[in-house]
């Protein structure tokens, strides 16, 4: 099954498609995020945000949540069942599709290699779960579960990781391309 979906990916990637997503993923971080964001009371714009952690232990969870209020706690709860749904369905294709098109043309196309196209939906896992650990520990707050908060912490720090791998595979993709392209015009002349 895993690698149907990666050769439909390949067969799938083409550049007017990925420029689709990209701009999909632009207006998500542009327009959806911020106006997310806008509906959390913080006029002093001094609330921080559990998403852009690398790492929180559980006590760091719940001195980031508790000046949210009960309604920005609801709505910051409601973001991550929604906003923060959408966006990782768009970056998992974007760059699933990004790394299925850039990889044909850098590495053999029985490599192994053409399977990471697949990673940004490992990212998406990691992401989803992390968004349902985050709604749970939200929604039961000023109870706090520490075993969760402490899992969630622990996802968040996968993702981020798994995030940079993601990031990184079609900018390696690139320049292998890059390099196979010039290496091979030099050895036509």
């Amino acid at each position: 099954m895993l690698t149907r979906f990666s050769d439909y990916l390949i067969r799938t990637a083409s550049g007017r498609i990925l420029i689709i997503l990209f701009v999909v993923f632009i207006l998500t971080t542009s327009v959806i995020f911020p106006l997310v964001s806008s509906l959390i009371e913080d006029p002093a714009g001094e609330l921080e945000s559990i998403d852009t952690k690398l790492y929180y232990s559980p006590a760091e969870f719940y001195e980031i949540i508790e000046p949210y209020g009960d309604q920005g706690r609801r709505v910051y709860a409601l973001s991550h069942l929604t906003a923060d749904v959408l966006f990782p369905l768009v970056y998992a294709f974007f760059f699933g599709l990004l790394i299925a098109y850039i990889f044909p043309r850098a590495f053999s196309v029985d490599s192994w290699v053409q399977r990471l196209n697949l990673a940004p939906f490992l990212l998406l896992i990691f992401d989803l779960i992390e968004n349902i650990s985050v709604v749970i520990l939200l929604l039961v707050y000023p109870t706090q579960l520490q075993g969760v908060a402490r899992f969630a912490g622990m996802i968040t720090s996968l993702k981020w990781v798994i995030a940079g791998i993601t990031v990184a595979l079609p900018v390696i993709g690139a320049i292998v391309w890059l390099y196979n392209s010039q290496r091979g015009r030099s050895q036509g002349d």
